[in-house]
């Protein structure tokens, strides 16, 4: 199934696809008074009208519920409508060749894999070519498409250059307003994102998850007698620490100052102690404090100690206080 991003993309791309038909049939409206070829006269209107359904109905598709490879007709139907329109004009044909660029662009910006750009764009520089057999391959034309020919592609390849360079910016950006600017773990907003998605995915599997918080012992002495950089340095070495002992499946969060949180999926009562035990243990390889270090740990556990963000929140943060009080046991369980 298609995610909300990929059908929101779609359905943009088509309204694009939309708008684009009709500009090119407007736009050969003027041009078909002055160039009409009198024995194709009909044959040029009829285009301009497939042209203008054509836009309609992609503006007018619900892109939401049509499949993907359906998507994949618009730059063919909009290659056949071209090179029928370059036929149809006859001798002035070349004035239309122009909108098989349209093609090229939109080719390059509504796919997202290479291979299929390319196999659109052989399909379009094939009808772009379609002149050389009807109209007896003239020097002029062959000149003219072969100059045309390569130009699409390079059109083709400079949108896809900045499409990818601007959706690996957005990713980089989406990824960075989710990062911890100090430790590079997730923030809280990872946290609101990716715990209700957990949880309404493990709702589905009817399996067990496991959030862990945990809060470092004592880090207001690392502030006072160390001062706030070497502080900030130890909560990059315990974000790092955390990091290479949870799974690759769990995520790490840094819910504020010296708290972290640990959403472990697929987790439950007898993996989470396990897990707690394994960050303590690694905890105690982080220098730079003047005792060893420890934090105080408390989990909560999906469906039994909260079925909600927030609950489930409010449990594991509850076991964590409470360890927090009870120093000689630092490890609790709701």
């Amino acid at each position: 199934m298609d995610s909300a991003a990929q059908i929101a993309r779609r359905t943009t791309t088509g309204r694009l696809a939309g708008v684009l038909f009709i500009v090119g049939a407007l736009a050969s409206i003027p041009a078909n008074l002055l160039f009409r070829h009198p024995s194709v006269g009909v044959l040029n209107h009829v285009l301009v009208a497939v042209a203008l359904v054509s836009g309609l109905g992609c503006l007018l598709a619900p892109w939401d519920r049509i499949p993907d490879r359906v998507f994949h007709l618009v730059p063919v139907m909009a290659s056949a409508e071209v090179a029928l329109t370059v036929w149809a004009v006859g001798k002035h044909g070349p004035v239309y060749e122009w909108f098989y660029v349209l093609v090229a662009v939109f080719t390059a910006y509504a796919f997202d894999s290479r291979r299929v750009i390319a196999a659109h764009m052989t399909f379009c520089t094939a009808a772009a070519a379609l002149p050389l057999f009807y109209g007896g391959g003239t020097s002029q034309q062959i000149a003219r498409i072969g100059v045309f020919m390569p130009m699409l592609w390079v059109a083709t390849v400079a949108v896809l250059h900045l499409r990818e360079g601007l959706v690996r910016r957005q990713s980089e950006l989406a990824d960075l307003v989710r990062r911890d600017p100090l430790t590079g773990v997730g923030n809280r907003r990872l946290l609101g994102e990716r715990l209700p998605y957990e949880l309404a995915r493990h709702r589905r599997t009817g399996r067990e998850l496991t959030l862990l918080v945990l809060d470092l012992d004592d880090f207001k002495e690392v502030n006072d007698t160390l001062g706030h950089p070497a502080g900030d340095r130890l909560l990059c070495d315990v974000a790092a620490v955390l990091a290479g002992t949870v799974r690759a499946a769990d995520t790490v969060i840094r819910h504020g100052g010296d708290e972290f949180c640990v959403i472990a999926p697929e987790t439950g009562e007898e993996d989470a102690v396990a897990l707690a035990l394994r960050i303590r243990s690694a905890l105690l390889t982080v220098g730079g404090t003047p005792n060893p270090l420890s934090a105080s740990i408390g989990t909560a556990i999906f469906p039994q100690d909260g079925q909600t963000p927030e609950i489930l929140l409010g449990a594991a943060d509850t076991a964590e206080r409470w360890a927090k009080s009870h120093r000689s046991d630092q490890l609790t369980l709701t």
